[in-house]
């Protein structure tokens, strides 16, 4: 019987699971960047208020964790759950530095918490979808 704890190493070509996350979060910043440098050129040149910001913003967030958790659960053909969840976590705390750098402050709070539940439920129904599309 096969061992299902070992979740880190190939087995019967599938990629392994770091190679696999690596990608999965470049592709989340790629595909972020491109939809926020697309919503902000949309912002520049037409009438919309800055009050949908917030909305857009996380609505990126969701589409970019949710294409790069199915690509990560097609490329590791099991576990599609506990690898998106990983990615959607993986890619909310790595969006701190990035806040910071762009001089927002920082606070573990209600907002935080909610983005991080958002980030990994998102991830984890990305990464399911993954999977089975894979077979």
């Amino acid at each position: 019987m096969k061992n299902l704890t070992n979740f880190s190493a190939k087995d019967n070509g599938e990629a392994s699971i770091y190679i696999v996350l690596l990608k999965a979060l470049i592709m989340c910043f790629i595909s972020s960047l491109i939809m926020v440098i697309a919503y902000a050129l949309i912002l520049s040149y037409s009438s919309m208020s800055d009050e949908s910001i917030a909305k857009v913003t996380q609505i990126i967030v969701i589409i970019s964790i949710s294409l790069s958790g199915i690509y990560g659960g097609k490329r590791i053909k099991r576990k599609g759950w506990l690898f998106g969840l990983v990615l959607g976590l993986s890619f909310v705390l790595m969006l701190i530095p990035i806040t910071i750098a762009f001089g927002q402050k920082f606070a573990f709070d209600m907002y935080f918490s909610i983005k991080m539940i958002m980030g990994s439920s998102v991830g984890l129904i990305g990464g399911v979808i993954g999977v089975n599309l894979s077979t």
